[in-house]
């Protein structure tokens, strides 16, 4: 059975973990490009700021989502959904920078872009150990007859079932899609990273979607909540690569490294 029980909530120390990780990309990335001196800094408390909006409203749409199933027996759950967060918390860092980064900072969005893109996933894999850990976001059983019962895994959740690792499967695709993206990211200078996220992610998820079998509420009939976003990631990822390949923008150009001046001395 995974996972044993804890004598405390392992859940948040993963999710901690993989944000603190996130923020590290940025750092060192942005010391690779020679960002302005606080540029970083400014950028690492606005996400801080963002993030905790996120957190916020993962709760907010999960309640949202139930509640439109069943509004006479809704109530209220600190239940989270990973897409609901991202949207709250991309939202909520796109107000801070037109108020504040963008006047401050000119021209740095397509690099923060492209950093968001390599370190979204590697934040959101080690959130899944989370789920793994705590034994939610879990898949739908699977039969004894099954070829594919040797896949199942018992959750403490699922006691007694054998049941589609949904969890553990999105952390494995997660993890990979970040080292590809942080290689892109660190070697090429490259701004594909969003792009490819938001293509790759939006369709592996639509289709991990099928397997899942815990309860996580209702928005639109025949799709669940995840894939209703996941299919306008898929499309957004799309248009966003159209236009880079109109524009032919591709690469990151790093800042000019300030030539330092050199003292001279007057031999009289």
């Amino acid at each position: 059975m995974i996972p044993a029980d804890f004598p405390f909530d392992p859940y948040p120390i993963p999710i901690l973990i993989g944000f603190i990780l996130a923020l590290v990309v940025l750092e060192l990335f942005y010391r690779r490009i020679h960002a302005p001196k606080g540029c970083a800094t400014d950028y690492e408390i606005c996400i801080v700021i963002a993030g905790a909006f996120g957190f916020l409203f993962a709760i907010f749409f999960q309640n949202f989502y139930d509640f439109i199933e069943s509004p006479s027996t809704y109530h209220w759950t600190w239940a989270m959904t990973f897409l609901g967060g991202l949207i709250g918390g991309v939202g909520s860092f796109f107000i801070e920078w037109a108020i504040y980064l963008r006047k401050k900072y000119p021209g740095t969005l397509d690099k923060i872009v492209a950093v968001a893109g390599a370190a979204i996933p590697l934040a959101h894999g080690f959130g899944r150990i989370g789920c793994i850990l705590d034994g939610c976001c879990y898949g739908s059983p699977i039969p004894e007859d099954s070829p594919f019962y040797w896949m199942g895994v018992e959750f403490r959740t699922t006691p007694g079932k054998k049941v589609w690792p949904t969890q553990i499967f999105e952390c494995v695709f997660l993890f990979i899609l970040a080292i590809v993206l942080l290689i892109l990211l660190f070697k090429k200078y490259s701004k594909l990273t969003m792009p490819i996220y938001l293509i790759s992610y939006g369709l592996f998820r639509f289709l991990n979607e099928f397997l899942r079998g815990d309860h996580r509420g209702s928005l639109i009939p025949g799709l669940s909540p995840s894939q209703f976003w996941c299919l306008l990631l898929f499309l957004g990822g799309v248009v966003y690569l159209v236009l880079m390949i109109i524009r032919k923008d591709f690469t990151i150009t790093p800042y000019p490294v300030e030539a330092k001046k050199e003292e001279t001395t007057q031999k009289k």
